[in-house]
């Protein structure tokens, strides 16, 4: 079965296609969205073979100039290094103002792949074919790209903090991807989906809380209403507010928090266990705020563990220096830090909580030792 959700964009509408195995037919959903026949796939190592040979196969018969170039799939590799080299990779294929870039993988990927195409010659077409469940839910969704840049004083990276925004032409949706994805990482994804279903969705969370035990085990059987659901959660924001000038921001629901800990090394994080965590900390500082209740609070809890995600820290980390990390975070505005907090019924924007709230949200998901 075939889905397709149009995205309205100012820079461009486009589509996302989910489709089993459209990856074995990418060219011709390519060549319906983009004049480029001459593109640079650009793929993570881990999903060279066989999701990117299936696009490049795809591609072959019809004619079409490819040329590939691969990536670490990993969080300290997303830094300008990696731009440069997928530039160097498009000068070496030849590629000009009417090529384009078809990234292949994770939300990294994409996200890499994307500022290369949104600077390249300044600006070349875009194509996404996420590959795992985060970056089909919300890495691949709404133009934002970037890499990560050291943070001044501090031994970490700061997240995403040199980027563009740059829509894709088309996004092509494979569950059948989710077939070769670690456990782990399918976990991940389900945090975003979370995320959209405490925004926006109700019943997107009664369909999580349905098939959380199977989920956990990596059961796709209910993926497709999932995927749906939340890539559509997703569009009704970012067709609103396109460059996070308002409504957008609320898609940031428990990424302050997730900022700050998941460059740390010793926590060993992905990124959705990371926003899983920070959902967890938002919540609790929601409820101090009168947002929302105890009973709200502890069913994002339970949901979140159902699902296999963590909710607290492995260890101590003093609060005041995660607390100084998220003053790094794109959402600060001038001296002030402004928060995504859900409420009993979607979320909102705050840029007046008190420090003794945010450190009282991180007491909360650390061990108890650490008072």
């Amino acid at each position: 079965m075939s889905t397709r959700i149009p995205i309205t964009s100012h820079q461009g509408d486009y589509d996302v296609l989910i489709e089993p195995g459209c990856l074995r037919t990418a060219a011709k959903y390519i060549a319906r969205a983009s004049q480029a026949r001459r593109v640079l796939v650009v793929a993570d190592e881990q999903v060279l073979a066989p999701h990117a040979a299936a696009v490049l196969e795809s591609l072959q018969p019809d004619g079409w100039e490819a040329t590939i170039t691969t990536l670490p799939a990993e969080e300290p590799l997303k830094r300008m290094e990696a731009v440069e080299r997928i530039w160097e990779a498009a000068l070496a294929g030849g590629l000009d103002r009417h090529s384009a870039i078809i990234a292949v993988g994770g939300g990294l990927t994409g996200d890499v792949a994307g500022f290369a195409a949104a600077t390249y010659l300044r600006g070349i077409d875009l194509v996404q074919v996420p590959t795992t469940l985060l970056a089909m839910v919300d890495a691949s969704i709404g133009g934002k790209t970037g890499v990560n840049l050291p943070l001044p004083g501090l031994s970490r990276l700061g997240k995403n903090l040199a980027g563009a925004f740059w829509p894709p032409k088309l996004v092509l949706v494979d569950a059948e991807t989710l077939d070769t994805l670690p456990l782990r990482a399918f976990r991940s994804g389900l945090a975003e989906c979370v995320k959209h279903a405490i925004i926006s969705d109700p019943d997107l969370m009664c369909l999580l809380e349905q098939h959380a035990v199977a989920l956990r085990e990596g059961d796709r059987g209910a993926i497709e209403d999932i995927l749906v659901r939340s890539i559509n959660a997703k569009r009704q924001i970012v067709q609103e507010d396109e460059r996070e000038a308002g409504c957008r921001m609320l898609l940031n629901l428990g990424h302050t928090f997730a900022h700050a800990i998941e460059p740390i090394k010793e926590l060993d994080l992905t990124h959705g266990e990371a926003v899983s965590i920070g959902l967890s900390a938002a919540m609790t500082c929601a409820e101090r705020l009168g947002l929302c209740t105890a009973d709200a609070v502890n069913r994002v809890r339970v949901l979140l563990t159902d699902l296999g995600l963590p909710v607290s820290i492995a260890q101590h980390e003093p609060a005041e220096a995660l607390c100084a990390a998220m003053r790094y975070d794109k959402k600060v505005d001038g001296d002030r830090l402004r928060l995504v907090l859900p409420m009993q019924q979607g979320a909102c924007v705050r840029d007046d909580v008190a420090m003794a709230d945010i450190e009282a949200a991180w007491h909360s998901v650390m061990p108890p030792s650490s008072g």
